[in-house]
């Protein structure tokens, strides 16, 4: 499996079929994908190891190739920082940084230019982030990175990777668009 083969797998129409069928060479292109496999979240907020969830945030995000990377890597250092808690939830504090630094080794390693680099690696910075506890100075900060099309783009991940969620949870796809709408006229004054 080469860098470009993946490529074209993501943008497939469901690239977890695919994903799945050339799993053992993409774990060994790239291997960080091995530990997410099975890895339990231990949490609530989880129904799928990280592995699983990866692959439905994939397939939930438009086919775009700035977003399928995004997903595909959004969640990949989740296993380097995993901690368990003493009821036994697990907590994952900080994994969009080891996400994005394993990103970019990748980025970096193939060569991708620095837009798809830049806009990628903010996108997994930021896919987290709880936009109703920032200020207007951070929003203005983050829009100045990512762009007004990077800020659609951030809240298409954020919704995919909710519907990778537990259910129960997916009633914030509601909030995520007053938080969405909300942003855009901020950077717009």
């Amino acid at each position: 499996m080469t860098w470009e083969e993946l490529i074209i797998i993501l943008q497939q129409d469901k690239p977890s079929e695919m994903i799945r069928l050339n799993e053992e060479e993409i774990f060994k292109l790239i291997p960080e994908l091995v530990r997410c496999k099975n890895f339990n979240q231990n949490s609530v907020w989880h129904i799928y190891d990280v592995y699983e969830h990866i692959l439905h945030v994939i397939d939930n995000v438009p086919n775009n190739l700035v977003l399928r990377l995004a997903a595909l890597f959004h969640d990949i250092g989740k296993p380097l920082v995993y901690i368990k808690d003493e009821s036994g939830r697990g907590h994952f504090y900080g994994h969009w940084h080891r996400s994005k630094e394993i990103f970019e080794k990748y980025a970096e390693k193939y060569e991708l230019d620095d837009y798809l680099k830049s806009k990628i690696s903010n996108l997994i910075l930021y896919h987290d982030l709880n936009i109703d506890k920032i200020n207007e100075e951070e929003i203005e900060r983050i829009s100045d990175k990512i762009g007004n099309d990077g800020i659609n783009m951030l809240f298409q991940l954020k919704e995919a990777d909710l519907l990778a969620q537990n259910n129960q949870f997916h009633y914030l796809l509601n909030d995520y668009k007053k938080q969405k709408q909300m942003v855009l006229n901020k950077i717009k004054i």
